[in-house]
């Protein structure tokens, strides 16, 4: 029998991301489809990792037919860099109770936890449009990438009001202005496309000295559109498109500037003065990055840098320079899941602690037919859960459901509700959990502490691999001295291990037994997913039992879905 009682709609917090010492509001949207008022009880606890810190009641009266939007007010939480879940019940008397949870985090700087996303369109139908911003939000996306929305690639800010950019599509100036106050409001910041290097060909034939060529002698062009200007510092382009940048930050008000690449070319011909020279662009990136900072600086004190490694290149000369993030665009041959972690863990390397942001687009939402089209959220799902298991972060997510299938933004697919659901929980996971996911101190010990010889971790009533094997559940191993975090990636009921094909959703894996050497004194153990229980963390029982090599924590995880994480806190 289908009886009709108040629910919870929806949860999310007032901001994509909360400063250190702001309060912190959430909103919950209550549903009552009776025809008549009802009063609920809603309780709300906030949660970090598995303490519950407060707890909160309110008696709420529901117009009859109605959803109504209630916000919950908490005091600002003093720290530096943490993620709570916020855990609500929704009860009345005859009915049953209902649960929801939202997360929210709190950081002393943006930079500590980059969530990137896009925004692309912006024609004047946009104009007192919030929805966009308002959907980054729910998936607390706190860096918004504008993709293009300039004028030319060499003259950004367009001339007047309403413009046709290179592309033939018609945009506005006024409502990219008002999507950056709008996301300024969400406390997202806002990063304007403007790739480095790219020319129209009208500006080609006024500077072609200023072109970088073939060794052929002809001139390098993207697309047929673009002409490939040369970035070396001796360049009158170098000192145009910072230039360029400048009145983006300037003149429309963004926070930051994307610096965008092709992957093409690595080398080519300058031919400054008559004077015609190889250059390798690998060593000019770092210096255009470098002046970019500084005198962009002069015009906005927290400037905001993000260059694309296209297909990983050049991590190692670029990684050190004065960007905001490690940020690499995937494609082949990095094809396969292992390929993210190498990718990842490279990054990290050359990075000295920045963020890691992986921009690996899924085709299946552009490929597979509708009635497959859960390959593609599968694919989604499991992509999801290798970065941010591995402590990277994803650009894929953008505009009213939108998900990047490849490069040119503005193409991008729209996925369902079923599947934004989905992906939310997979969001609000990584937040609850980003001082853990992220936390620095944490060292990969996957491949030299589990299988062969190494006893400090032992896994049972699976298949494994440590390194993101088709057919197995994946297991990836990083500690601290305060923690051990364990993840479990599902990779069974799939025979390949392509991250950017559809998927099928993995087979339930019950009963996983996780055996540790542990040297400290334990705290808790939980474990907590995505695909169960809107992520709330769940205590575990463990055992103790001294053996030749020590003390061994012995302990069962219930459940894998997709996504588990086990947590040994010590």
């Amino acid at each position: 029998m289908n009886r009709m009682f108040p629910t919870i709609k929806d949860a999310y917090p007032g901001k994509a991301q909360y400063l250190t010492g702001e309060p912190v509001c959430i909103k919950v949207e209550l549903d009552n489809p009776l025809q008549h008022e009802v009063t609920v009880r809603l309780t709300a606890e906030i949660i970090c990792s598995n303490r519950v810190l407060d707890s909160q009641a309110y008696e709420i009266v529901i117009p009859p037919g109605a959803i109504s939007t209630h916000v919950l007010d908490f005091g600002p939480p003093d720290e530096a860099f943490r993620g709570y879940g916020v855990d609500l019940l929704l009860t009345r008397e005859e009915a049953e109770p209902v649960r929801f949870s939202t997360a929210f985090d709190v950081v002393s700087s943006w930079r500590q936890s980059p969530r990137y996303g896009f925004l692309s369109d912006f024609h004047s139908r946009e104009l007192g449009d919030a929805k966009d911003v308002e959907s980054l939000g729910k998936l607390h996306i706190n860096l918004v990438q504008f993709y293009d929305w300039m004028y030319r690639h060499d003259d950004l800010v367009p001339p007047e009001d309403t413009f046709t950019d290179l592309m033939g599509r018609e945009l506005s100036l006024k409502v990219v202005k008002e999507k950056i106050a709008l996301c300024r409001s969400y406390g997202m910041k806002t990063m304007a496309y403007g790739a480095i290097y790219a020319a129209s060909q009208d500006f080609y034939r006024e500077h072609p000295d200023w072109a970088l060529y073939y060794g052929n002698g002809k001139v390098i062009d993207f697309i047929d559109i673009f002409t490939i200007m040369n970035v070396s510092e001796e360049s009158p382009w170098h000192h145009h498109i910072i230039g360029e940048y400048k009145k983006a930050i300037e003149q429309v008000g963004f926070d930051g500037i994307h610096m965008d690449t092709y992957g093409y070319p690595k080398t080519g011909i300058s031919k400054l003065g008559g004077v015609e020279k190889v250059e390798r662009l690998e060593q000019q990136f770092p210096v255009l990055i470098e002046n970019t900072r500084r005198e962009l600086s002069k015009s906005k004190a927290d400037i905001g840098l993000i260059f694309n490694n296209v297909g990983n290149w050049p991590v190692d000369t670029v990684a050190g320079a004065s960007q905001d993030a490690v940020y690499i665009e995937v494609w082949n041959p990095y094809e396969k899941y292992h390929h993210i972690q190498q990718i990842i863990a490279w990054a990290q390397q050359f990075g000295h602690g920045k963020p890691v942001i992986l921009a690996a687009y899924l085709k299946p939402f552009r490929l597979e037919p509708a009635e497959s089209i859960d390959k593609a959220h599968a694919a989604a799902l499991l992509l999801s859960a290798v970065i941010f298991s591995h402590g990277a972060y994803h650009l894929l997510l953008g505009e009213k459901s939108g998900v990047l299938t490849q490069g040119y933004y503005v193409d991008y697919s729209v996925a369902d509700g079923a599947f934004m659901r989905e992906i939310r929980n997979y969001y609000d996971f990584m937040v609850r959990y980003v001082h853990l996911l992220y936390d620095p101190s944490l060292r990969n010990v996957s491949m030299t502490h589990v299988e062969g010889d190494n006893l400090e971790y032992v896994f049972s009533g699976a298949s494994y691999s440590t390194y993101g094997e088709p057919g197995k559940v994946w297991t990836v191993v990083r500690e601290s001295e305060q923690m051990k975090l364990i993840q479990f990636i599902n990779l069974t009921n799939n025979t390949e291990d392509y991250w950017n094909e559809g998927k099928n959703r993995p087979a339930e894996v019950k009963n996983l037994t996780v055996r540790v050497q542990v040297n400290e004194s334990v705290r808790s153990v939980f474990t907590a997913s995505p695909d169960i229980d809107m992520g709330r963390p769940k205590e575990l029982e463990y055992s103790l039992e001294e053996t030749e090599r020590g003390y061994v924590l012995s302990v069962t995880v219930p459940n894998v879905y997709q996504w588990s994480m086990l947590v040994i806190e010590h």
